[in-house]
């Protein structure tokens, strides 16, 4: 139960409003507020200043959030300390991942772990890389698979695939047969761009600043195939790591052409976990599928194009 309070308290904390917490969490919010009025109680003192938009933590909540934040850890060392006593036989593995690797790698990753221990479930998430490191930082989460993730002491990079951005276009399109292009070129036929503050839009437009580069997106989104679709549609650009749009370009409808800019070349998609963080045995043992996955996902990406031509777009037909 002290559990429980503590997850409901961190909750609210991170949501900044009762009733957000209490829809992520399917409790009433009434049962929420009484178990938070309760950790109130027994220490004595306000954990939340109420205002008109939800709530704030006051200086004592802060301190109390550190504390709770580290005993979900510990429990979480526990939890997986029985894991291992169990041979993993039960257990739920939480994963946080950007859309780009959930049409070919999650679901390879998955298939390949359940073979082997079939008691195990999976919870999956697909999210912005914001979202995802939030969700790792926070603990709301065992494993995060996040585009191009800044530095932050609180999280470890286990490994990582480099996954350059590609100006992605139709296969008509006037640029389609550059071996490389410019932000500069791009900036001349419509953009649709990722939303402001994902590490992808972050990239191309600290790229475009180092270039002296101004680019007014017609559209910005969140969505990739809403971002592929306008591109068919619409004679425009976006800007995809090229895993995002692989269906679209093994079957020819639009091309990937690399950028020349080269900040956009070092980008990488990252499995992260929580410095602090002691995983249950599920999850470190699916860590190890992934990190295979990766590897051969980046090799079938990355074929020498010789190689890939004389597949016919063999992506669709990877092993399983």
């Amino acid at each position: 139960m002290i559990n429980a309070s503590l997850r409901y308290f961190t909750a609210v904390a991170r949501h900044g409003s009762f009733r957000e917490a209490a829809e992520e969490l399917h409790i009433a919010q009434s049962a929420l507020s009484r178990q938070v009025q309760k950790l109130e109680d027994e220490f004595g003192i306000a954990l939340f200043e109420r205002h008109a938009r939800g709530v704030r933590l006051t200086s004592a909540g802060d301190i109390f959030l550190r504390h709770a934040q580290s005993n979900l850890r510990q429990v979480d060392r526990v939890r997986s300390e029985l894991d291992a006593l169990k041979g993993l036989r039960r257990g739920t593995v939480n994963v946080r991942s950007i859309e780009a690797l959930a049409p070919h790698l999650l679901p390879q990753a998955v298939a390949r772990f359940s073979a082997r221990h079939p008691g195990i479930r999976f919870e999956i998430v697909i999210d912005g890389s914001d979202q995802v490191i939030a969700a790792v930082r926070e603990g709301r989460t065992d494993i995060g698979l996040a585009f191009y993730p800044p530095a932050d002491r609180d999280l470890v990079t286990l490994f990582k695939m480099r996954e350059p951005m590609v100006a992605v276009l139709s296969a008509s399109h006037p640029l389609a047969d550059q071996k490389r292009v410019s932000l500069s070129d791009c900036a001349r036929y419509p953009i649709a761009a990722p939303m402001r503050n994902t590490g992808s839009r972050i990239l191309i437009d600290v790229a475009c600043k180092a270039a002296n580069i101004h680019i007014v997106p017609m559209l910005e989104s969140n969505s990739i195939p809403l971002r592929v679709e306008f591109v068919r549609v619409n004679h425009g650009i976006t800007f995809l790591s090229r895993l995002s749009a692989w269906d679209s370009l093994q079957s020819g409808e639009l091309a990937a052409v690399p950028i020349r800019e080269r900040l956009v070349n070092n980008a990488s998609i990252d499995a992260i976990i929580h410095a602090g963080r002691q995983l249950p045995l599920a999850a470190e043992e699916f860590l190890r599928v992934l990190q295979a996955e990766f590897q051969a996902l980046h090799d079938m990406a990355y074929r020498p194009a010789k190689a890939a031509s004389t597949t016919n777009g063999a992506g669709k037909g990877r092993r399983t």
